[in-house]
């Protein structure tokens, strides 16, 4: 493990090839490139050791993660009960993350509240690390998908719409009647760009899209 790690962090070069030309070998000096998954994984080696000691410790909310991205969500019927249980399960998480020499991003951490009331649409929690009051947000965003308050994913489809447009036009800037990249340039560069961008969790939109269609359909023919 060390050894890779080594490998992975010195002598690291990168060579890029276009139209069958290649550019000299150059030497990366800003450590690993983005999307390594080096980082990850450190963070995975004390929470995937077969031992309860090592496995993350026992809270009131329930915990989600993906790599080393987590959440923890927590339901509670009033909004006092509901500070004191997040910020007492922080206490937890933040312990045992200082006990494997692993430190919060608390300026990436954020809270949010999900509810169906509009009066208290405004209103924030509370919730404290080391004695600094996490950020709020009204629509964080969670390994690419946009939260809203009351769940419709209607700010993340509008998100992916201008995402999938933008895309769109860059596609049609290639294509031509009598110019323009061949048909299977276009279609692995369709697939690439907007069908990932398009398809990206759209479980998660597709009861919120359906509702916006039934509005929609609903709305009576205008007046001629």
């Amino acid at each position: 493990m060390v050894k890779f790690i080594m490998e992975t962090l010195s002598d690291s070069f990168i060579l890029q090839t276009s139209s069958g030309q290649c550019c000299r070998l150059r030497r990366l000096k800003n450590g690993v490139p983005q999307g390594s998954v080096l980082s990850p994984m450190l963070f995975n080696v004390p929470s995937n050791v077969p031992s309860n000691i090592h496995d993350l410790p026992d809270t009131a909310s329930r915990k989600y993660g993906y790599a080393d991205d987590l959440a923890i969500m927590l339901s509670r019927p009033t909004w006092k009960a509901m500070e004191e249980g997040l910020n007492e399960d922080m206490g937890t998480l933040v312990a045992y993350l200082r006990r494997w020499r692993l430190q919060l991003s608390v300026g990436k951490t954020v809270a949010a509240a999900y509810h169906l009331s509009t009066r208290e649409a405004r209103r924030e929690l509370e919730v404290r690390v080391d004695n600094k009051c996490l950020e709020v947000q009204q629509a964080p965003k969670y390994l690419g998908v946009r939260l809203d308050r009351t769940l419709s994913f209607k700010q993340h489809l509008e998100e992916v719409k201008a995402k999938v447009t933008s895309r769109v036009a860059l596609i049609r800037r290639l294509a031509g009647t009598t110019w323009g990249a061949s048909a299977k340039t276009l279609r692995i560069s369709t697939q690439a760009l907007v069908f990932s961008a398009a398809e990206y969790c759209a479980q998660s939109g597709a009861e919120a899209l359906m509702r916006e269609r039934s509005t929609w359909l609903s709305i009576p023919p205008s007046e001629k």
